[in-house]
């Protein structure tokens, strides 16, 4: 744990900084400790992530194996596909104080473990879209044959800031893509048939988006405040005789409740058929 502790502080690395990796690293600048690195076969992706207020935040790495050399905690957020070719390349500059953290789906801690040929504990860390303005729900796997509880609690020290964190073990993240992962995408579509309504109601398709867009997030965090059911704030707004429980009574003749599960079983459905369960 020594590579932990010394002067200057923790230093992580994330090799693949697209779309979730430059998410997870720019939450990771709330750090202001953290030495980060980046590599990406596109350096301007990792050139992206240093504001005008401050550059060289994350200083970049001319090749994975540079990047492991230098950093305490990898982060792999390349496609499932090239991770065993990664850890493959980089393995000669991983040890036991080192932690490969992946962001692949559907590559378990026992295949991650396998590919880095255990010189090094390994985690599993899976987040959602909204992780990329620092609201997302994250789901950790934890390697705990290797991890030390010092290694676990930095581990989620780093990521809980970032949004929701829960550790799982690997056989709940199909469970959990399908509700967080997938979840965006639905409520997406449930705010676009308000949004249509708000159109055709008369305001203009940039105010729609954004009063039903500011509606969603304040139901959401008001829930999450308040740690209320939603079925108690839904009966807050619902006054007696009036227009929100003719509009829930609607929704109701029509299940949207009922779709709205089913649609979540069928991603979880669609996760177990692609994974051959």
């Amino acid at each position: 744990m020594n590579a932990f502790l010394r002067d200057g502080g923790l230093s992580v690395g994330c090799i693949g900084c697209g779309n979730m990796g430059a998410a997870v690293m720019r939450g990771l600048c709330a750090h202001d400790s953290l030495r980060l690195i980046g590599h990406d076969h596109t350096r301007a992706k990792v050139d992206a992530l240093n504001s005008a207020e401050n550059p060289g935040r994350v200083v970049w790495a001319e090749t994975p194996e540079a990047l492991a050399q230098r950093a305490d905690i990898v982060i792999l957020a390349v496609k499932p596909h090239q991770i065993a070719e990664t850890l493959a390349g980089i393995r000669p500059c991983l040890n036991a104080d080192k932690i490969v953290v992946s962001l692949a789906a559907a590559v378990s801690v026992k295949e991650l473990k396998q590919s880095a040929g255990g010189v090094c504990p390994v985690a599993r860390l899976m987040p959602n879209l909204p992780a990329r303005v620092g609201k997302g729900a994250f789901a950790l796997c934890l390697d705990d044959e290797a991890l030390s509880e010092v290694q676990k609690r930095l581990l989620q020290d780093l990521f809980k800031g970032m949004g929701l964190l829960l550790v799982l073990p690997d056989s709940r993240f199909s469970a959990f893509s399908s509700v967080a992962g997938c979840g965006p995408a639905f409520v997406c579509l449930f705010m676009e048939g308000m949004e249509n309504a708000a159109v055709a109601l008369g305001f203009k398709a940039e105010q729609a988006r954004d009063l039903v867009a500011a509606t969603v997030e304040g139901a959401a965090s008001l829930a999450l405040h308040e740690g209320t059911l939603f079925a108690e704030l839904r009966h807050q707004v619902c006054s007696p005789g009036g227009t929100t429980i003719c509009g829930v009574n609607h929704m109701e003749r029509m299940a949207v409740r009922g779709h709205v599960t089913d649609a979540v079983l069928e991603a979880m459905r669609r996760d177990r058929e692609l994974s051959g369960k």
